[in-house]
């Protein structure tokens, strides 16, 4: 009977632990990494910024820039937690990208600084 209660255990336990597999075959989403390239997918895509938040423009929205040009991104007030930043401090941001009618945009859920 113990042996039985162990299996059972054990097998419960290896079934629920997460699966940290992913999709990477053809027509998988890949991460964008720069502002070029940001300014010119598709919506919906993934993105990774690392470079700099140069102006507000007003409304939550910012233009940042790193080495490969520049793109509009979308910051909600919560991200900042109390974090400040100027033209000179680099940050990464992640999030989504945002196709609508007025232009590209990304979407930022995630606000970091990077440690030089």
């Amino acid at each position: 009977m113990s042996k039985t209660l162990a299996g059972s255990i054990i097998l419960s336990c290896v079934l629920t632990l997460p699966a940290f597999a992913a999709y990477n075959g053809p027509n998988a989403e890949t991460l964008i990494n720069d502002a070029k390239k940001a300014s010119q997918a598709k919506d919906k895509s993934p993105v990774e910024l690392t470079g700099y938040l140069v102006k507000s423009l007003g409304d939550e929205k910012y233009l940042f820039r790193d080495s490969s040009g520049e793109v509009e991104v979308e910051i909600d007030n919560v991200l900042w937690r109390d974090i400040e930043v100027n033209s000179d401090t680099k940050v990464t941001l992640k999030g989504e990208v945002d196709d609508e009618w007025q232009g590209i945009e990304i979407e930022i859920n995630s606000l970091e600084l990077v440690a030089e």
